[in-house]
Order: C-alpha cells, then sequence, then structure tokens
C-alpha cells in the first residue's frame, strides 16, 4: 500500500521512493544500526540495495504502509535533512498480527523522533486503517527501542518466539487507544 503522508510538529512522513534507497542502506549497513539487527549482518550490501529495491518496486508491505520519516523543517531541527530513517505498520510473519516497526540513522537517536513518528504512524493505524491490535518485538538487548513502545502506549506482554529468536513482545489493542471515540 502507498502511505498517505502524515505530520508531526517536527515530522514530515511519506512514502518511500526508489530515491530512498541508497540512504536506507546507508543506514542498515552502519554497524550501530546492524547491532540490534542480526539478519543484516550476513547480507552484502549489493544483496540488500536489490532487496530494498524489489520491496519498493513491490509495494511492500501489502497490508500495512511504510513512511520515510524527514524533519519539517531541519534548520530549525539542528539535524540533517532528507532521510531520517522510516516507520511502518506490517504483518508480523505468519502471526497475523500487524507489527509497528521503525529504524533510523544513528545521528537522530535519542532526539524522541521514533516516539513522535511512533505516535503519528499508531494513530493512523488504528484510526484509519482499523488495525487491531497493533504490536511490537524488539531485540532483548535494545532497551531504547523497548523504551519508544511504551511511549507510544505499547505494553509488555513477556516474550514470543518471531524472526528465529526469544524476543520482548509489546501489544496495544484498539479499544484501549481510541477509547469511546
Amino acid at each position: 500500500m502507498i502511505a498517505p503522508a502524515l505530520s508531526t510538529p517536527r515530522l514530515r512522513l511519506r512514502a518511500r521512493t526508489l530515491d530512498d534507497v541508497e540512504a536506507n542502506l546507508a543506514m542498515d549497513m552502519d554497524p550501530a544500526v546492524q547491532r540490534h539487527l542480526p539478519n543484516l549482518h550476513d547480507r552484502s550490501p549489493d544483496a540488500h540495495r536489490k532487496e530494498l529495491t524489489d520491496r519498493i518496486l513491490d509495494g511492500w508491505p501489502r497490508t500495512g504502509a511504510l513512511w520515510v520519516v524527514e524533519w519539517r523543517d531541519p534548520q530549525a531541527a539542528g539535524g540533517p535533512a532528507g532521510f531520517l530513517g522510516w516507520c511502518a505498520l506490517f504483518p508480523l510473519q505468519e502471526s497475523g498480527l500487524i507489527e509497528i516497526g521503525y529504524r533510523y540513522v544513528p545521528a537522530v537517536w535519542g532526539r524522541g523522533v521514533a516516539t513522535e513518528a511512533g505516535r503519528a504512524v499508531l494513530d493512523h493505524g488504528f484510526r484509519v486503517m482499523g488495525f487491531d491490535p497493533i504490536v511490537g518485538v524488539t531485540a532483548p538487548e535494545n532497551l531504547a527501542s523497548q523504551n519508544v513502545l511504551t511511549k507510544i502506549g505499547l505494553r509488555p506482554e513477556g516474550r514470543q518466539f518471531h524472526y528465529g529468536l526469544m524476543l520482548p513482545f509489546f501489544a496495544l489493542r484498539r479499544a484501549e487507544y481510541v477509547g469511546d471515540d
């Protein structure tokens, strides 16, 4: 699905295009990013570039959406212009659940970007896309990502087996989020 444009006070979220491949590849090949993504360690840049390109051309994810995150005003933010990373809603493997996932360049870690974009995507997922529940998983040692999931409202629900590992599992149900709207 093509992601509709979203915005927050500091961020612009837009659909990913082929113009984002090289920036996404650079982010994914960064050792700091790879530390929490063991599935990227053995992938060559060429193979990963092909996968990114194929996913964009194929419209992945077919259920959900993926947004590229950028500053609305890079000068005011004092940060890099252009691609900061991405935030997405997509099927969690074969579980039938929708996962919120995100990945950002290290230059914006700790600046609230993941939380701000995650809140906008979570809201869109519940209110517009009608997903229920929305879940998240992280690497066990990635406490910063677990903190983001709890800040946007997901609750820890133990560990579950996904992506070949026992991972911390978080979830939020639509009724808990939207209440009586």
